[in-house]
């Protein structure tokens, strides 16, 4: 027999349900395989049915929740015996508002990690930013630096004390 393993579940003893395996019949309690056939329609088995009809699902896990069997509400117990496409319907929601909060999780930790990158980038370039300029760094704007000492201030950069005045105005090109 075909089909898909989507739940194990399981109900008080009390409450047990009849295996719909042809010719058992048996109430079962404990590991309740939900399958869906392949036509469409659902089956509820107990563990011995459900292995001797599905032996090639036995390994996998169930599409909803674990293999170890998920005890049901008496609310949903009752879905199982009366509509268990219900039953799965409300699996189905259960497992698409998991999936939404991990998207969700997953989101927020990408915009924290993002921050943190930016954050760390903003730090790296306050920190190049207040590193004194190197001595090639001012040789590369020199020529400009005391270009704007002549206009500034009228006077000529390569006289001896205005050098402090020319670095000045060499940071400020540099953009420190």
């Amino acid at each position: 027999m075909s089909g898909q393993l989507l739940a194990v579940v399981e109900v008080d003893k009390a409450d047990r349900v009849v295996c719909q395996a042809e010719g058992c019949g048996h109430g079962v309690y404990r590991r309740i395989h939900v399958v869906r056939h392949g036509d469409g329609t659902l089956g509820v088995y107990g563990s011995d049915c459900f292995g001797r009809l599905f032996g090639q699902l036995a390994d996998k896990a169930p599409q909803y929740g674990s293999g170890d069997g998920r005890e049901l509400t008496a609310e949903e117990r009752l879905m199982l015996a009366e509509n268990t496409e219900r039953l799965i319907a409300q699996f189905e929601a259960e497992h698409q508002a998991l999936l939404e909060q991990a998207r969700l999780r997953r989101e927020q930790q990408e915009k924290v990690e993002q921050a943190a990158r930016e954050a760390a980038e903003r730090r790296r370039i306050e920190a190049e930013r207040r590193r004194p300029p190197t001595a090639a760094e001012i040789a590369s704007v020199e020529a400009q630096a005391k270009a704007v000492v002549r206009q500034k201030f009228g006077v000529d950069p390569d006289i001896p004390g205005w050098r402090g005045l020319v670095l000045v105005e060499a940071r400020k090109l540099l953009g420190r």
